[in-house]
């Protein structure tokens, strides 16, 4: 009798759909759901179609192949549940884009089914408008509120922030086995846009200050030591009176205030800072109104109290983005370019460079970490008048024709005053102030207070331009030599036909470079009191040879 061998059921299948087949390879079962998961696939021709069912089954073998068919919300939260963050603010941001933004988008779709040109496209829709609209309800009203729709578009930084939330959320998705690639390693974010720290001007910085001493003086100090310090606004939130030694002329900045708690400096060290005695005075005075405010509820001033507070007691602190909103209304009141208060930390940061502080010492004071480089690459700004001291410094050192030197400097007179600055200027002013009986003016050179001088030979009250005669120049080292030899010759000192001392020799005797010894020898050639011939020592030309060559 013959044996009958029983056949072996294949595993997959392929079946037609549509243009071409479909592909489907069964891959156990998802060990929550208790649901068969299945592999799909299309391919356009049969043999093709056996072919990606070979890989598939490979796939399965060798378990490559997703275990489980979750989405992209259900990614998403097992990563931020399990995301290591060095601080609150970084989980509430990554919370809030995933909310707002990836959900929204991208939260009921397979994670396997996710590819890199769908974030790519979803992060050219951003950069055109955060609703993703690509511009097609840009001015028509919304279905919803009525309201005009206007298009605005997520900048680079915020889209990379989403990139760098999707990369690592599917690389742990890639190792928990719910998807076989990370395709966000592949996709490529926006371009990283280089920093340009943008502070406000010093005359923005006193319009802003004076406004807020008008309107607050908490607030005002809070401002002034933000300006003062160049402190994050947390660390500013977060500083207590047990901080601040006035006896000792400095402050330690050892916390942080991320709006929920307090916790430690982002960079998790302290640092201590110096501070001038007009800070201690407004400390002191602010200090004084706590104290009363704390007196009039029948208490007294806690020495761990905060020094920025909304409490009578000061017991709680600032909130930091209630800070931020304040000065954004305030400046965009004022009308100033920049509206962030982190601009204030920038501002510091300039003006302390420009004024010649060390890079080390500026960087140490605002808690920058690597030597500086943070400080000169997010916050410096390029400083006009630093560029100005620079190239006048350098340019002084250069000769310069005579000639070239004729044009006369203008004065600048008002109400009777000559404004005098003690660097020397005259003429270019960064703010000038008109009062009653005088002005005040801010050096445009130095950035000083000018002094003022009272001058008799003005006209009527009033601005008056007038000219004066250019001082006198400091003359060179080679023309400070010529001129003193050519004096010896003149008045005898160095007789006809004597030999000149040589180059080498008047070099060392005025400490210059032979260089600047042979300029001066070129001179005196030029000027015809000395002959100069190759292969003999230069001589004194006789007189009355110099005098006829004149004439």
């Amino acid at each position: 009798m013959a044996t009958k061998t029983s056949k072996r059921r294949q595993r997959g299948s392929i079946r037609p759909n549509g243009a071409g087949f479909q592909v489907r390879v069964y891959a156990g079962r998802d060990p929550l759901t208790k649901k068969d998961l299945y592999l799909h696939e299309q391919a356009e021709t049969e043999p093709e179609a056996e072919k990606v069912r070979t890989r598939l089954l490979h796939q399965v073998d060798e378990k490559r192949h997703p275990k489980r068919q979750v989405t992209m919300s259900f990614l998403l939260d097992r990563w931020l549940g399990i995301a290591e963050l060095d601080e609150d603010t970084s989980y509430e941001r990554a919370e809030g884009i995933i909310r707002n933004y990836l959900k929204p988008t991208f939260g009921d779709l397979k994670a396997g089914k996710l590819s890199a040109e769908m974030l790519e496209l979803f992060y050219s829709r951003l950069r055109k408008c955060r609703e993703q609209c690509d511009g097609r309800r840009n001015g028509k009203p919304d279905p919803k509120t009525k309201e005009k729709h206007v298009c605005q578009p997520l900048s680079a930084n915020s889209v990379r922030k989403i990139h760098f939330i999707l990369r690592p959320a599917l690389d742990r998705g890639l190792r928990w086995g719910y998807v076989t690639s990370n395709v966000a390693a592949l996709a490529e974010p926006p371009s990283q846009p280089k920093p340009n720290p943008d502070p406000p001007t010093p005359e923005e910085a006193v319009l802003v200050l004076n406004t807020a001493w008008q309107r607050d003086l908490d607030w005002g100090t809070f401002l002034f030591m933000t300006m003062v310090t160049g402190s994050r606004r947390g660390e500013m939130c977060a500083l207590r009176w047990s901080h601040i030694n006035l006896d000792r002329l400095e402050l330690s900045v050892k916390h942080s205030n991320n709006g929920r708690r307090i916790k430690d400096t982002k960079t998790h060290q302290s640092r201590k800072q110096a501070i001038d005695v007009i800070t201690r005075s407004v400390l002191a005075a602010h200090r004084e109104r706590a104290e009363e405010r704390c007196k009039a509820l029948g208490g007294e001033l806690a020495r761990d109290s905060f020094v920025f507070s909304g409490e009578a007691d000061s017991s709680t602190p600032l909130v930091p983005s209630t800070v931020s909103q304040r000065y954004r209304r305030l400046a965009e009141k004022l009308r100033i370019h920049t509206h962030r208060l982190k601009d204030l930390r920038a501002y510091n940061v300039t003006e302390l460079l420009g004024a010649g502080a060390d890079v080390r010492t500026v960087a140490g004071r605002v808690g920058h970490g690597g030597g500086g480089a943070t400080t000169l690459k997010y916050y410096a700004a390029f400083l006009a008048t630093s560029d100005r001291q620079a190239v006048t410094a350098f340019a002084k050192q250069l000769p310069v024709p005579d000639g070239l030197l004729a044009e006369q400097p203008v004065i600048t007179v008002i109400n009777g005053l000559r404004l005098v600055c003690e660097c020397g200027n005259e003429s270019l002013w960064a703010m000038l102030v008109v009062t009653a009986d005088g002005a005040e003016a801010l050096c445009g050179q130095c950035e000083v207070s000018v002094v003022a001088r009272p001058d008799t030979d003005v006209g009527p009250i009033g601005r008056t331009i007038r000219m004066e005669a250019v001082p006198p120049r400091e003359l060179a080292p080679w023309e400070t030599i010529a001129q003193e030899l050519g004096d010896a010759i003149k008045d005898g000192t160095m007789l006809p036909g004597e030999d000149v001392p040589t180059v080498g020799d008047i070099a060392q005797a005025h400490g210059v470079s032979v260089g600047t010894a042979h300029r001066a020898f070129t001179q005196l050639k030029k000027d015809g009191l000395i002959e100069v011939s190759r292969g003999r020592r230069a001589v004194v030309r006789p007189l009355q040879e110099t005098a006829g060559r004149a004439v």
